[in-house]
């Protein structure tokens, strides 16, 4: 994307016109091009943050507010778990903010009911839409868009992969060198890493999370074949013997008993869990947690596994940068966002915050976690970022009831599946 510097802007503001002088005094929504193309206004921003990203954040905000000096920007930070509650809420009551952080699993739910503006790519310095994005990853962007529209442009782009515990394979008799690679393997690790009190399990799942046992699932149940959802996402297809089978396997794994406030995460943080599934932001978060913890030492990581004889499939996911339908600063906005997506910001964010923007040939930006990119990259064909619909919040949601019953013994994965069928009826 080309930026356009102050001194262009200042150069077109002499050629600006009646029309664009009412946009720029925010008469109308600059749902369009301003004729003098210069960015203005106050913008509201909610985006979650962590102290890494913070620093990358801050800076970039110093820096635009003095290039462009008619912008003001006030920035909310929200808790990644609450931010998705926290929008539509917002919504609800017709006050949302000008700019955000979504998920891409929550934009068909948003666009069908007309919250999301689409994307202006004069304000990102092209000139259409097919330009902005052959600038991204084609998979990555593609999750941002619904019914043929552009509604956002990724930041945080991450494929699931398998965390382990060296120190407890190691003390198991496993070789620390020699993670599972496929599914019944986890499976016999987790049978070796299994104290006989249950305090300390192989593989933990990140359980009552709707996001993640999604993903979890996602692999378990498109690795035999079968499908949360059908292809055209219209009908539930759990209760079938791939669905079936994936409920069974991940109930049998862990222990749903075990308690810590960042579930799966924690208990891995603590050594109560010696494997989980998880994100390229993990790099960061578990020596945050634990400062015992060091990479390639305490812990590792190697890619997702897959079913011995079953295809990959690499569960996926990205944040995006979108823009309220409401906002009278739509041009704005998506200016302040090119500005946060420049592809040196993109290196620099990689590098200082284990964050990913998946700009065109992410794969060659230079990073301090080399093997997580690796494995990352060489994932990516099979990258699945699931059933994309407009009631994902409530697919999610009674997945996760499913899942949750099976593991703590409530449901037969029969039972559970059936009743997310059943769910699914109504919502669909």
């Amino acid at each position: 994307m080309t930026m356009m510097t102050r001194r262009r802007l200042l150069g077109a503001a002499a050629l600006t016109t009646t029309a664009g002088l009412l946009a720029g005094c925010g008469s109308e929504p600059e749902a369009t091009v301003p004729a003098d193309g210069v960015p203005r206004g106050k913008l509201s921003v909610w985006l979650h943050q962590t102290k890494a990203y913070d620093a990358v954040f801050t800076s970039l905000l110093h820096s635009y507010l003095q290039e462009f000096g008619g912008v003001d920007v006030t920035p909310l930070y929200v808790p990644v778990d609450k931010l998705d509650a926290k929008l539509l809420t917002a919504f609800a009551g017709d006050a949302p903010p000008d700019l955000f952080k979504i998920g891409g699993w929550t934009v068909a739910g948003h666009a069908r009911k007309g919250r999301l503006a689409p994307v202006i790519p004069k304000a990102m310095g092209v000139t259409d839409e097919k330009a902005l994005v052959a600038t991204y990853d084609q998979s990555a962007v593609s999750s941002l868009s619904y019914q043929g529209k552009l509604y956002g442009v990724p930041i945080d782009y991450t494929i699931c992969c398998l965390y382990y515990r060296r120190d407890r394979f190691a003390e198991a008799g496993l070789d620390p060198d020699k993670p599972p690679t496929t599914w019944e393997e986890v499976a016999e690790y987790s049978k070796r890493l299994t104290s006989a009190d249950g305090r300390k399990v192989g593989l933990q799942w990140i359980l009552g999370n709707p996001q993640w046992t999604v993903m979890q699932l996602l692999a378990l149940v498109r690795g035999k074949g079968g499908g949360i959802l059908s292809a055209d996402a219209g009908t539930a297809t759990l209760a079938t013997d791939a669905g079936i089978e994936a409920l069974r396997y991940y109930g049998g794994l862990g222990n749903a008993k075990l308690s810590n406030p960042l579930s799966g995460f924690g208990l891995f943080a603590t050594g109560e869990a010696a494997m989980v599934v998880s994100g390229l932001f993990a790099m960061d978060l578990f020596p945050a947690l634990n400062k015992k913890l060091v990479f390639g030492r305490s812990f590792d990581i190697a890619p997702l596994p897959r079913w011995d004889g079953g295809r990959p499939v690499a569960p996926a996911y990205t944040w995006g940068w979108a823009v309220a339908e409401q906002s009278r600063l739509q041009y704005t906005a998506w200016h302040f966002i090119d500005y946060l997506q420049r592809a040196d910001v993109a290196a620099r964010q990689l590098m200082d915050a284990s964050l990913l923007t998946p700009v065109k040939g992410w794969e060659k930006l230079p990073s301090t976690d080399t093997k997580a990119m690796e494995i990352m990259a060489a994932a990516a064909p099979h990258a699945d970022f699931g059933p994309q619909t407009p009631v994902w919040q409530e697919m999610a949601k009674s997945l996760t009831d499913a899942a949750d019953a099976v593991a703590f013994g409530k449901k037969t994965a029969e039972q559970a599946a059936a009743d997310f069928d059943q769910a699914m009826r109504r919502a669909l």
